[in-house]
Parts: C-alpha cells; sequence; structure tokens
C-alpha cells in the first residue's frame, strides 16, 4: 500500500520540522512526483492533496520549481509552507528517496541553503504508534 504521512513539529531534533515518512512504494511515488518537478512536467504541486497523503496538524505543503534553490519556508501564519526547489534540487531529493527504498529504515535531509524550515524523509523510524502520539 502506498503511503507518506506528513507533520509539521516545532523544535524536532532541536529544528522546526517538516517530517515525511513513507513505505518504499510511497517513497517510489514521492520520488516520482519530484522527478517531474526537476524535469519541468510539473511547476507546482500540492503535496497534502496526493490521494496517497496522510496530513496531520492540518499541513499544507506546495512544492515548486524555481529557478533558485530556495528550499523551505511558511507561506503563511498556519500549518501551511512552500517547497521550492530548483531542477537540481529536486533531482537530488528523488534520489535520496531511491536509496531509502532500498533499505528498512533510515532517513534524509531534503535541504536547500535557504530553509527556514527542515524537510526530513523517513523510512520505518516512526511508525503507527508514534504518529497516533504526536500526530
Amino acid at each position: 500500500m502506498t503511503s507518506v504521512r506528513i507533520g509539521y513539529f516545532e523544535d524536532f531534533k532541536s529544528s522546526d520540522t517538516l517530517l515525511l515518512e513513507a513505505d518504499a512504494e510511497g517513497l517510489r511515488a514521492l520520488a516520482e512526483t519530484f522527478r517531474s518537478l526537476a524535469a519541468g512536467t510539473l511547476d507546482r504541486l500540492a503535496l497534502h492533496e496526493l490521494p496517497f497523503v496522510q496530513v496531520h496538524h492540518g499541513v499544507q505543503l506546495i512544492a515548486t520549481r524555481s529557478n533558485h534553490d530556495r528550499g523551505t519556508r511558511r507561506s503563511d501564519a498556519g500549518n501551511a509552507f512552500l517547497w521550492e526547489r530548483d531542477a537540481d534540487g529536486w533531482q537530488d531529493a528523488a534520489e535520496k528517496l531511491d536509496v531509502l527504498t532500498q533499505c528498512d529504515g533510515g532517513h534524509h535531509y531534503l535541504d536547500a541553503d535557504d530553509d527556514q524550515v527542515v524537510v526530513e524523509i523517513s523510512r520505518g523510524e516512526y511508525g503507527d504508534d508514534w504518529w497516533h502520539t504526536h500526530g
């Protein structure tokens, strides 16, 4: 089953963090989405509206392709975020997800130079109980 969870956590591992946890199929689906952004076949996408994404804390995450690798920042006072990467940034993110599909557990940071919010992608580290308690 394709599954991705997204939540926002203040002061998570000492940083304000958008945490995405996915199973292998969810990682593959996100990687393909990121490749579409890298290639320019997609310019903008509401990740929180994808059918395989489960949202926690009312997060809204807009992914967009840009000429500048600006990273992730809040787009308003709520839990709405803009994730702005250039083609190389989206390709790098896709490749990091590919690596996670090959292991049972682990994480990567999908960072850019100007991030205001950390984006962490995880596989097999948190699970249902953790998300039920914290998400």
